[in-house]
């Protein structure tokens, strides 16, 4: 019987990979390669279909996804809620606590309105915040960073076409603290060895460089009732494919550019073909799942390789 978890830890170190849910997995399986061999890995991955694991993306501390909802009838507004709608359409991630408290009659509206006493709430504090707190607090931005190449044999900067940009993430304070979701038959100290090998190597692009690292890893039992209710619709917490059993969805997105990991990262070839994938925040009508897929053929010259598009979801109730 699978068993959901939390897992939160704090960044170490910027991340310049974002923390998607087929990426969390990617690096998990390289950390299963060199904890137990590569034929214990293709043991895990053939057992996969009947045994989905099944990974959320990662988001702030006690944050959930905005869900897609049925949008609310055009009405007159007035100059200043325009700008208020403006501001609250920004937000991407809502409240673990607001999602609890409205998931038996969610909608538009409802979601709204507790965005806008939210973010009246926020702008109080805000204002009342000693320079101490907000520092506890902290921040958290994508920052863009200029870097140059250096020719191996002059030891110089070119003369032109070596300047280039990348983006990290930058998070102090609490903004630092992250939580990924996992449904999983894994035993729990196994999945905490799995994700210790992740921190100590680092996640993502740029590892070597001290990027991607996370501490004071903690996983919870999920037992407050986030994924025990079943009600009619359900929002994804993952980047997950679309397939035939998800009924009524409501969907944003996105091109997935993968690459190849760990000793494959030095092939000839270690870019996947692109992937169109839905964004966390997705709803569809629950029913017989798994939702979304492990997906085949990925890689154009590597068969073995698989990018996990299942959806770690929670239910809910749509209002009419």
């Amino acid at each position: 019987m699978p068993a959901t978890y939390r897992i939160r830890f704090r960044l170490a170190s910027p991340l310049a990979t974002p923390l998607h849910s087929g990426t969390l997995f990617g690096n998990l399986c390289w950390a299963w390669r060199y904890l137990y061999g590569e034929k214990s890995l293709a043991q895990w991955l053939c057992s996969l279909p009947d045994e989905p694991f099944l990974i959320s993306d990662g988001f702030p501390a006690d944050m959930l996804p905005r869900p897609l909802l049925k949008p609310t009838a055009p009405r007159r507004l007035s100059l200043e809620e325009l700008q208020q709608q403006k501001q609250l359409k920004k937000r991407r991630l809502i409240p673990r606590r607001m999602f609890l408290e409205l998931r038996q009659a969610l909608s538009e509206e409802s979601l709204r309105l507790r965005l806008a006493q939210l973010q009246k709430e926020e702008e109080d504090k805000r204002e009342r915040k000693t320079d101490k707190e907000r520092e506890k607090e902290g921040r958290e931005s994508w920052v863009r960073l200029p870097h140059n190449r250096i020719h191996r044999i002059t030891g110089r900067t070119p003369q032109e076409g070596g300047l280039f940009f990348t983006e990290e993430l930058w998070a102090t304070g609490l903004r630092q603290y992250r939580d990924v979701y996992v449904q999983t038959s894994l035993p729990q100290d196994q999945l905490k060895k799995l994700f210790d090998q992740v921190a100590r190597w680092g996640y993502g692009k740029d590892a070597t460089w001290g990027r991607g690292r996370f501490d004071g890893i903690e996983i919870f039992p999920e037992n407050d009732g986030l994924f025990d209710a079943s009600l009619p619709r359900a929002m994804s917490l993952s980047h997950g494919s679309l397939t035939a059993n998800m009924a009524n969805a409501r969907y944003q997105l996105e091109t997935h550019y993968g690459r190849l990991g760990g000793v494959y990262s030095a092939n000839s070839s270690p870019f996947k073909f692109p992937l169109l994938l839905l964004k966390p925040g997705a709803t569809f009508d629950t029913g017989a799942g798994p939702f979304g897929e492990l997906l085949h053929e990925v890689h154009p010259a590597m068969p073995a390789v698989r990018h996990n598009a299942w959806h770690l979801f929670v239910t809910f109730r749509e209002a009419d």
